[in-house]
């Protein structure tokens, strides 16, 4: 479980993630990145109730002082004394027995090729905005046809919500790209792919996930996500869905349409009708099925947000994509 300040939320992570069987067969690695709130507190608080405190416990924080999700990660891979791993997030709640479902989904569909197995990223909000966000991130013009998004169906598909592994396919195929500031899971997927091997969904695996709670951070997380697509595309000169193409070819469309509109009012209909088609999407979100109905604010929000998620992706891959053209990583 890598974190960051997670004071608010790592404690219902982890009372919702660990359980008896986690203690009696696993171990817990919090991959702490250097928090200077209450986070660490938290997490020995939790040890210590649970009866598992000491160096060489059943939950211990492992130091990552690079910060980063990549390089967190693979440290806690590397001290990791189990045969699976399962990747976990701290700012959110797991089913009842979520890590010994991940592991038995797995045992099962290796017989298939499967080499990663996870589930559905469910967001959910407090306030309006984030109620909203979260909505956002259910919608196919929010998150394309990601399947751990809208999570409609199982079955082997290109990612999953975090994923579960062995850790000799990990050490197979390399661990996360510490390059990497986003998109490490994505990346880390793609060579999976690439490898052969299979990754399966199972929609019945829920993972409530809280989304930022304003648009401007929203838009700094989409604006980092599509970086680090941008960084995996160069990498393996290929992309794996229509989602990852779409904004950044829309961006500079969008753009010369509204500077081409000082000339010719005509182009200012382009963005116009995205702004009105995005905006009919969101007042047309079924409510059946949904535990709560969206109310009429928070699904005009929901299409701010879809247009910050879009705009923020898009041009974070751009700047990224001609950024590596210009000075390419080493």
């Amino acid at each position: 479980m890598p974190c960051l300040n997670e004071e608010e939320g790592i404690l219902g992570a982890l009372q919702s993630l660990v359980d008896d069987w986690v203690l009696a067969k696993g171990e817990v690695l919090v991959l702490d990145g250097g928090s200077v709130d209450g986070t660490r507190r938290v997490v020995e608080e939790f040890a210590k109730n649970r009866g598992v405190c000491g160096p060489d416990a059943a939950i211990r924080i492992i130091d990552n002082p690079d910060r980063y999700q990549a390089f967190g990660l693979n440290a806690g891979i590397s001290a990791a004394r189990g045969e699976f791993i399962v990747r976990a997030d701290a700012h959110g709640l797991f089913p009842p027995g979520y890590v010994r479902n991940c592991v038995d989904l797995l045992k099962a569909k290796e017989p298939e090729g499967a080499a990663n197995v996870g589930g559905v990223m469910e967001p959910r909000g407090a306030t309006l905005r984030q109620k909203a966000v979260a909505l956002a991130m259910q919608h196919p013009l929010g998150v394309g046809n990601a399947r751990f998004h809208l999570g409609t169906k199982s079955g082997f598909t290109d990612t999953v919500y975090l994923g579960t592994f062995r850790k000799s396919v990990l050490e197979e195929i390399g661990l996360y790209d510490a390059g990497l500031r986003t998109n490490e899971d994505a990346e880390l997927n793609l060579r999976l792919l690439e490898a052969g091997r299979k990754i399966y969904l199972d929609h019945n695996l829920r993972v409530i996930y809280f989304p930022r709670k304003t648009f401007s951070a929203l838009a700094r997380q989409y604006f980092s996500y599509g970086r680090g697509r941008a960084r995996t595309t160069r990498k393996h000169r290929r992309v794996t869905g229509w989602r990852q193409v779409i904004p950044p070819v829309f961006i500079p469309i969008l753009a010369a349409a509204m500077v081409g509109g000082a000339w010719r009012p005509l182009l200012w209909l382009f963005p116009a009708a995205y702004g009105a088609a995005v905006f009919l999407a969101a007042a047309l979100i079924p409510s059946a099925g949904r535990s709560d109905r969206p109310a009429p604010g928070v699904r005009i929000a929901a299409a701010g947000a879809m247009i910050v998620m879009q705009i923020s992706w898009g041009i974070g891959f751009d700047l990224e994509f001609l950024r590596s053209m210009v000075k390419p990583r080493i």
